[in-house]
C-alpha cells in the first residue's frame, strides 16, 4: 500500500458494507509531560473507547516523560482516582514494566512485574503487555526451558487475576523464534502483542532487504510480509496490536499515520478472516502539543479501514 492508498482510504466503503469489525481502536497514555489523569481525559475527549495505561513511571506530570504508576507506591486515594477516571472506557489494557528489568535473574524484577499485574487487574484491565526479555545469543537455547517456565508461571498468575498476558514482538529476533516462543509456552492465558514496528531486525526481513532498499516498494512490502507471517502463523494466539506508522527511510517506528508504510487494509482483511476480537492500540510518539492531532487523524483513518 502506498501513501495515497492510506490517505484516500478507498476500502472504507467496502469495509462499511461488510459490517463493523469485531475489534476496537484505542490509544495509550504515553503523552510526554502529561499527568496520568490528564492523559486519560485527553484520550476520552478524542473519542477512543479503549485505553492502555503504563504500570511504570509517575502519575504526576514530568517534563520529557510520559505518565504511569507503580501500584505499590501510590496511596489508596490515588488508586481510586485513577480507577474512576478509567470508568466508561469499554476496554482497558496495561503495559507492564520493561526498562532495566532482568526478570530472568532477579527476584526483585520478578516481583516488580507481578505487582504491576496486580495493578493491571485492580484498574479493570483484562490484558497486560509484556516484552520478552532478551537473552545473550549463547544462552537462549540452554535457558529455553527456564524461559518458557517463567511465562507459564505468569500465565497462571494472569488467569488468577482475570487477565491475559500478551508478549510483544521484538524478541526473539525472527518470525520463527517468536512464533516458536508463543507456541511452546502453550498456555491459554499467554499470547502475542504484534507491534507493527518491531520487526525491523528480524532475520527473515534483514535477509531480504538491503539497508539502501528500505524505502523501496519491495522493501516496504517485505516488512509488511514479515508482520503478516506472524499474524498468519499464530492465528488465535494473537491477542493484541500496537499500531502506528513507520518512516520508510529509516524504519523508525511510532510515527503518525502520514507515510502509508504499514499496510493496514491488508492487515484488516487478514484479521477479519481469522476472527480477531482484540484491540488496535495506537502508540504514536511526538511532542505533546502534536499528539492530539496525530491521534485524531490516526483514529479517523483506521476507523474507516
Amino acid at each position: 500500500m502506498n501513501r495515497r492508498t492510506l490517505l484516500q482510504l478507498p476500502l472504507a466503503a467496502a469495509g462499511r458494507a461488510a459490517g463493523a469489525t469485531p475489534w476496537m481502536l484505542g490509544a495509550n497514555t504515553a503523552i510526554d509531560g502529561y499527568g496520568l489523569l490528564e492523559a486519560i481525559q485527553k484520550i476520552r475527549e478524542l473519542g477512543f473507547q479503549a485505553i492502555e495505561i503504563h504500570t511504570m513511571g509517575d502519575p504526576e506530570p514530568r517534563a520529557g516523560r510520559f505518565p504511569g504508576f507503580q501500584f505499590d507506591r501510590i496511596p489508596a486515594r490515588q488508586r481510586d482516582e485513577i480507577k474512576s477516571a478509567l470508568a466508561g472506557f469499554a476496554r482497558v489494557t496495561a503495559h507492564l514494566p520493561y526498562t532495566g528489568l532482568n526478570y530472568m535473574a532477579s527476584a526483585e524484577a520478578v516481583r516488580t512485574v507481578e505487582i504491576a499485574m496486580e495493578g493491571t487487574a485492580f484498574f479493570g484491565a483484562k490484558l497486560a503487555v509484556l516484552h520478552p526479555q532478551p537473552l545473550p545469543d549463547s544462552e537462549l537455547e540452554t535457558r529455553w526451558a527456564e524461559y518458557l517456565k517463567r511465562f507459564r508461571t505468569w500465565g497462571d498468575r494472569a488467569l488468577g487475576l482475570g487477565l491475559r498476558l500478551a508478549l510483544e514482538t521484538g524478541y526473539p529476533r525472527s518470525v520463527r523464534g517468536f512464533v516458536r516462543l508463543i507456541r511452546e509456552i502453550a498456555h491459554e492465558a499467554v499470547g502475542a502483542t504484534i507491534d507493527v514496528g518491531h520487526q525491523s531486525r528480524y532475520e527473515e526481513l534483514t535477509a531480504r532487504v538491503k539497508p539502501e532498499d528500505k524505502a523501496a516498494p519491495a522493501g516496504i512490502r517485505a516488512y509488511n510480509d514479515t508482520t503478516m507471517a506472524i499474524v498468519e502463523q499464530l492465528g488465535s494466539k494473537v491477542f493484541h496490536f500496537h499500531v502506528h506508522d513507520i518512516d520508510p527511510r529509516t524504519w523508525q517506528e511510532h510515527k503518525p499515520l502520514v507515510h502509508g508504510f504499514v499496510d493496514y487494509p491488508r492487515l484488516a482483511a487478514a484479521l477479519r478472516m481469522s476472527g480477531y476480537t482484540g484491540l488496535w492500540m495506537l502508540e504514536i510518539g511526538g511532542a505533546a502539543e502534536n499528539l492530539p492531532s496525530y491521534l485524531s487523524d490516526a483514529k479517523a483513518k483506521l476507523a474507516a479501514i
